[in-house]
């Protein structure tokens, strides 16, 4: 996607097909977040002329991912509630104001903060703000840790997103927001489901809280029969959106228990070992040769959101692209 500012007609604005509210008018426009963000106006024009604000939302599993474009200089204040934000800028600045920091919102600059938080909205400032709940995140970081988490969930404020990890989380999101526009039926629901946990746990791996030191210290190791279990487990939810707590479950283990005993006893990752169980599916697909059959719908089928990174992974797997398979049974 371009991070260039969008045109007046608002066509190449991520979560396009996902429009929740637009608006010529700023007294609409506050209107909007106050009664649907559950926002309170501090500071917005008056008597300013025609505007064009846009908030675009897809509802996820487990969260929810908004894009919001002001053209009008607006400050907002959020009450408690019982999520964290992430705020991506896309084009503008900003700052958000907490009770522990101010960060000043640009492209390279995002920002993790609780729901009560007072933000300046600059003159076109558009972002990504995705609102997921405070108990989704700890539910995913006790898997992870393998251990109950007590007390609450704070992370650092700032959040560089010209760093490694920044871009890493960044690319995640912007994925699941093309995945959001462009995928529809079960398979884009395998999809979106599966960005999102990655997002969920991306967060939590990459950024800094006060329970990073739970994810920091060595793991215990598992019995090679909890690995076979987690195996048998994943091959038989493969068509399934499988998420880390499914798999830790199914073993009884930590999550990097079974990712350390994956690594020591098969060479590759439990989503890895998912992966070449989908790639085996999506073969025995395309060596069905059915007329109707397209490799964007086998792939889609297989849990892949993009074409080329499903076609690399297929060629790389077989030998050949799925398009040449596909081609040679159908003759």
């Amino acid at each position: 996607m371009s991070t260039e500012r969008i045109s007046k007609g608002g066509a190449s604005l991520p979560l396009a097909h996902h429009l929740s509210f637009k608006t010529s008018t700023v007294d609409e426009a506050i209107a909007f977040a106050e009664g649907r963000l559950a926002a309170t106006a501090l500071r917005a024009p008056i008597g300013a002329p025609a505007c064009d604000m846009r908030a675009n939302h897809c509802p996820l599993a487990e969260s929810d991912l908004w894009f919001c474009a002001y053209d009008f200089p607006v400050t907002l204040r959020f009450s408690e509630g019982a999520y964290l934000r992430l705020q991506v800028p896309w084009t503008g600045h900003g700052v958000t104001r907490t009770a522990n920091a101010d960060v000043a919102l640009a492209p390279a600059m995002a920002c993790i903060s609780s729901a009560d938080a007072t933000i300046d909205f600059h003159q076109d400032f558009q972002q990504f703000a995705w609102r997921v709940p405070v108990v989704t995140l700890t539910r995913k970081l006790a898997s992870l840790a393998g251990e109950a988490i007590t007390g609450p969930l704070r992370f650092d404020a700032p959040l560089d997103l010209q760093s490694p990890e920044g871009q890493t989380l960044k690319g995640i999101l912007i994925n699941l927001a093309n995945a959001a526009d462009h995928l529809s039926g079960p398979a884009g629901q395998l999809v979106l489901k599966e960005l999102e946990q990655a997002l969920v746990t991306t967060l939590l791996v990459t950024a800094r809280h006060n329970h990073q030191h739970r994810l920091e210290g060595p793991a215990q190791g598992i019995a090679p029969w909890q690995v076979r279990r987690a195996e048998e487990f994943i091959a038989a939810h493969a068509e399934e959106p499988l998420t880390i707590e499914d798999i830790v479950a199914a073993t009884g283990a930590s999550a990097r228990s079974v990712f350390r005993a994956f690594a020591q006893h098969r060479g590759y990752s439990p989503m890895e070992f998912l992966k070449r169980i989908r790639l085996q599916r999506a073969r025995r697909l395309a060596e069905s040769g059915a007329a109707a059959l397209t490799v964007t719908e086998i792939a889609l089928s297989c849990g892949y959101a993009d074409l080329s990174h499903f076609s690399k992974d297929f060629l790389a797997a077989f030998g050949e692209s799925p398009s040449a398979v596909l081609r040679r049974h159908r003759a």
